[in-house]
């Protein structure tokens, strides 16, 4: 495996970072691997251009990065079970991911991290918000970070499914809603602040979508500290903005990354094809 020089250039002060001058779809050199990984723990988020990968080739980097974790709910793209589509038709106006989320918050080993390729784009519209937890928790005062410290909250999948939110992962219908049965009650308590397995960093462990309340708290007490939180996780320096190209890839790092699809392109096709790698507990 040749080892390849490559460029690296940090989006903003705090999330996000291009990549250029690496086929993803060649074989990763030790040394490209573990800069690729230094890279996504400290950005969070990594994007990556002009790159035409095969389904195979997805897979295969996305076992560079660990086992690979299969989502139940995501459809499949034919003939490979481990690689989940991300698609919008044009007669639908619901897309999916559109609102602040963590995937599989609500799974007692939630992924470490999702490979995304771009595969069939509206030729505007589309992009992806992406929000950084560890740099959300630095900005907390000292008194708030005490505070959040001695919390746990509730994660459940019912969550956002009962608000008629999308999932992570896809549209669920109201028929779909009956059928999938245990599945909707799918929850799990999580620290509020997790520490970051690789880096050591602290980081917001909730999110809008999935996370219900404190626990011991209602969900009315709760309510104004997570509102708080969440306008506090999505100010404009935790953020940044990734607009689309065929060909592009973006991989980020699912313990510290909240993820946004801006559903603004009605009438217009949409397809991505997302590989997941598992992760590990999350802890304080």
């Amino acid at each position: 495996m040749k080892n390849i020089e490559f460029n690296i250039l940090p989006i903003s002060s705090s999330t996000g970072a291009e990549i250029s001058g690496i086929n993803l779809g060649d074989t990763l050199s030790d040394d490209n691997y573990h800069k690729i990984r230094e890279a996504l723990c400290r950005w969070g988020v990594l994007f990556f251009r002009n790159q035409n990968i095969t389904p195979d080739q997805h897979l295969k980097l996305g076992k560079r990065f660990g086992d690979l974790h299969l989502s139940k709910t995501i459809s499949k793209v034919p003939g490979h079970p481990l690689v989940g589509e991300v698609r919008k038709e044009p007669d639908q106006t619901r897309n999916i991911g559109g609102n602040w989320h963590s995937d599989h918050s609500f799974a007692a080993v939630p992924p470490m991290g999702s490979i995304l390729v771009a595969r069939e784009l509206p030729n505007k519209g589309g992009d992806t918000l992406f929000a950084n937890m560890s740099s959300a928790y630095e900005k907390l005062s000292s008194g708030m970070k005490k505070t959040l410290a001695t919390l746990s909250a509730i994660h459940a999948k019912k969550n956002a499914l009962q608000a008629k939110n999308l999932s992570a992962d896809r549209q669920v219908s109201e028929d779909e809603l009956k059928s999938l049965g245990r599945a909707v009650t799918e929850q799990f308590i999580h620290p509020v602040v997790a520490k970051h397995p690789e880096t050591g960093r602290e980081i917001l462990y909730i999110n809008p979508t999935y996370t219900v309340r404190f626990d011991g708290w209602t969900e009315e007490e709760s309510k104004p500290l997570l509102s708080f939180l969440y306008d506090q996780a999505v100010s404009p320096e935790n953020t940044c903005r990734f607009q689309w190209d065929e060909g592009s890839i973006v991989f980020w790092d699912n313990r510290m990354i909240w993820h946004y699809a801006v559903n603004d392109y009605h009438g217009k096709r949409r397809v991505l094809h997302r590989v997941s790698v598992k992760g590990s507990r999350v802890s304080a």
